[in-house]
């Protein structure tokens, strides 16, 4: 025989240990009488409430597979929504590159027709100008002139008077006078 069992047989050791068959008869008779009563009204109840409970988890297994797939399809939509509006803001930024290119052609068009319009009217006053003073020229050589005949005709000029009347109004010209004086 082994020890422990020698110990259990001799009736000494640990009391956990030893084997009294009056225990060990009522504990058998309170194991059938629960199994009995749960047998008769607790087995149906507890079973009904695993089965009740594994539906619920079941359901919510179910739900929240749908919300998921919801969410995924969700998940689609806003990335074909986004990729859509940033394809609509290229073309919306090429649009209003192109708009700005465009326009600014235009001013540019302007700029140069305006550029156009100064420069002949600045071409045209210069020309006016020009012509007004060639005008006030020609009349002051017209007047000079008449005086230069006026004078030759009034005095009778031998040819060194008269050399020495032109080298006057040579040098009064030059001087920018005035008419020259006899």
């Amino acid at each position: 025989m082994s020890a422990p069992i020698a110990i259990l047989a001799a009736g000494g050791g640990d009391a956990l240990m030893r084997l009294e068959v009056n225990l060990w008869v009522w504990t058998l008779i309170i194991f059938l009488a629960v199994v009995l009563i749960l047998w008769r009204g607790g087995w149906k109840v507890m079973i009904a409430k695993l089965d009740a409970r594994d539906e619920a988890i079941r359901g919510a297994i179910e739900k929240a597979k749908r919300a998921r797939e919801e969410a995924e399809t969700l998940l689609a939509e806003q990335k074909a929504a986004l990729d859509a509006a940033r394809r609509e803001a290229a073309e919306m930024l090429q649009n209003v590159q192109q708009e700005a290119s465009r326009e600014r052609q235009r001013i540019l068009e302007q700029a140069r027709e305006e550029y156009e319009r100064i420069v002949q009217r600045g071409r045209e006053q210069i020309d006016n100008e020009t012509r007004a003073a060639l005008e006030r020229i020609r009349a002051q050589v017209a007047e000079l002139s008449l005086e230069v005949a006026g004078r030759l005709l009034r005095a009778r000029l031998d040819p060194a008077t008269h050399r020495e009347l032109a080298e006057r109004f040579v040098a009064e010209i030059e001087r920018g006078g005035g008419s020259p004086t006899a």
